[in-house]
């Protein structure tokens, strides 16, 4: 293992919209010498236990064997997530002590020899191991899984002998074969991504074997079928082009990061999924994309492109921090939620990356709508960190980098109509997030109420401020950015929700005021949102929707009043005994 320093030029690569091969080279080598760092503590931590001291002799015997073949098993996502779950449990007070959803700790520490026999099997060399069996399974990084039987206690040996590999337990012998991608009976092979444009060429595993999920809160469907995996093969040969055509020294950068793909079932409409985790490098989780012929491509491509930046940014984390550590929570415009200062430099980053891909792709569509609506988003949280005071010297001088890149993009033009779409997604997303999560102090509520009865003009900027509270009910604030894109890529699809009676039964979330919105019939918005917030069950995203469907219909006052500040318009609505006249109450809190 060696020293790693991080020098100017690798440093300027990674403080970037865009991606480096060398720079992803270099996390890629700091990240092999961590993985040895947790293999190390984790032997120390273990060390009384004679199957872990066996298994590490076995594991130094195949680094022997072949120093190559060790580092792509010890850089496989899978050995990432084991290692740092592992030491994260060996450090508590009883590691032993297994939770319900927790594998006992034997078979975790005997993940070490199943990591020697992927080494050795890779290398092509003859060994012999002992390794535990979960649930009936023993599992290969980077090569498969061979299913023998047994219980949560049971034993395996793995072993290669005269130049056939095989797995038994229990009187059950499994053969694997030669290709390990390829299926065999007991035998489950790890399958491979593979597509080539322009001399990049991009391979990388469909991991539907792993036992860990780097995200715990998502977690794969299991094996997916023949015609499932051909489907992900056919969407990554249908984006390969596109992103190597507009962004090759990305997809360089890519194609020599990106280790494997945790498929996830398709979510809602235009909602897809994606996910990574620090504890796996160069590992996605990806849901199923939906399938609109035109835009697959890109919108894949962009989601590869997202997390690999997150992937990226957890690597130089690593290695130097960058903020120290802060209670402040913040406006994200990507999220539900309020975020903490490093989700903040997380989102920076890796939507940068997302707009500079838009950014290419021209000024009119989906392209333009989206390059519009994350240059806002991006600029608007630089604006935020730029001075925070837990931004270490490096953190600033990312943020200052990302912030100096992007400062000229707001003056760039797009389409009349993306643009719009993008303010309306933009304002209202930041609108919903506010009646959400700042909370008005009760007596500040009734002391409006009380004006609002008696009539009396009040200053609503002299009032206390309004407290931070997270609502746990805050979800789905990107709707007007989805009904946006499904404008522009599917218009029939739109057309027919709008005329849905119930346009929730298809996608969740939407209503018709802002299906009317969203298609200029800022008149009928006007009308809906009104007849939503006088009834019984007004959602608080409503003040928002009006707020933006009255200044589109000229009463500007009256709609920024309900955009900046839509938590007052909420907290005096519901200190009434009966809904107030929303468009009236708008233009008061306006005066």
């Amino acid at each position: 293992m060696r020293l790693h320093h991080l020098s100017n030029p690798v440093l300027d690569a990674l403080n970037s919209v865009t991606e480096n091969e060398e720079a992803v080279g270099f996390l890629l080598d700091a990240e092999s010498s961590r993985r040895l760092l947790l293999l190390r503590a984790i032997l120390d931590a273990a060390a009384d236990a004679d199957d872990v001291r066996r298994a590490w002799k076995l594991l130094e015997a195949a680094e022997r064997a072949d120093p190559a073949a060790f580092r792509t098993v010890l850089l496989d996502p899978q050995v990432g997530v084991w290692a740092a779950s592992l030491l994260r449990r060996l450090s508590r007070p009883d590691p032993a002590a297994a939770t319900e959803i927790e594998t006992p700790l034997h078979v975790e520490l005997g993940f070490l020899g199943q990591l020697a026999a992927a080494v050795f099997i890779t290398a092509g060399a003859d060994f012999r191991a002992c390794v535990p069996v979960r649930e009936g399974r023993v599992f290969l990084p980077g090569l498969g899984r061979a299913t023998v039987g047994g219980d949560l206690r049971g034993t395996a040996e793995v072993w290669r002998q005269d130049g056939v590999v095989r797995v038994g337990a229990g009187g059950v012998t499994v053969t694997v074969p030669d290709e390990t991608e390829n299926d065999a009976p007991g035998w489950e092979g790890q399958r491979w991504l593979r597509a080539q444009h322009a001399g990049v060429d991009l391979t990388l595993a469909l991991d539907d074997l792993g036992p860990y999920a780097p995200v715990p809160q998502l977690t794969a469907p299991g094996r997916l079928a023949p015609a499932q995996f051909a489907s992900w093969q056919r969407w990554f040969e249908r984006m390969w082009p596109v992103l190597v055509e507009g962004h090759t020294d990305g997809a360089r950068a890519l194609a020599a990061g990106l280790r494997s793909v945790i498929p996830l079932p398709r979510g809602e409409r235009l909602r897809a999924r994606a996910a990574s985790s620090s504890d796996a490098f160069g590992c996605l989780l990806l849901s199923e994309p939906d399938e609109d012929e035109d835009v697959l491509p890109a919108q894949l491509g962009v989601a590869v492109l997202h997390e690999f930046r997150h992937t990226l940014l957890n690597g130089l984390i690593f290695l130097t921090p960058l903020f120290d550590e802060c209670d402040d929570l913040f406006y994200a415009p990507w999220r539900d939620d309020p975020r903490p200062l490093g989700g903040l430099v997380h989102g920076a980053y890796a939507f940068s990356g997302v707009a500079h891909y838009w950014r290419t792709r021209g000024p009119e569509g989906l392209a333009g709508f989206e390059y519009a609506l994350w240059r806002s988003a991006v600029r608007t949280v630089l604006g935020t960190l730029r001075d925070h005071p837990a931004l270490t010297p490096l953190g600033r001088s990312l943020i200052g980098s990302l912030d100096e890149q992007t400062a000229p993009w707001p003056a760039e033009s797009v389409g009349a109509r993306e643009q719009r779409l993008a303010h309306l997604a933009t304002v209202h997303h930041r609108a919903t997030w506010r009646v959400h999560h700042l909370h008005v102090p009760p007596a500040h509520a009734r002391e409006l109420a009380d004006d609002w009865r008696a009539e009396r003009r009040v200053d609503v900027g002299m009032r206390p401020e309004r407290a931070l509270r997270a609502d746990s009910g805050a979800c789905r604030l990107d709707t007007l950015a989805l009904l946006a894109r499904l404008s522009l890529i599917a218009p029939g699809e739109f057309d027919a929700l709008r005329a849905a009676e119930n346009p929730a039964r298809t996608v969740p979330g939407v209503v018709p005021a802002d299906l009317a919105l969203v298609d200029g019939d800022a008149a009928s918005a006007v009308k809906l949102y009104t007849e939503e917030l006088m009834g019984p069950v007004a959602r608080p995203a409503a003040w928002a929707g009006l707020g933006l469907a009255l200044a589109e219909c000229g009463e500007r006052a009256a709609g920024t009043a309900l955009i900046e500040r839509p938590e007052l318009a909420l907290a005096v609505s519901r200190s009434l005994p009966t809904p107030p006249d929303p468009a009236l109450l708008a233009h008061w809190l306006a005066e």
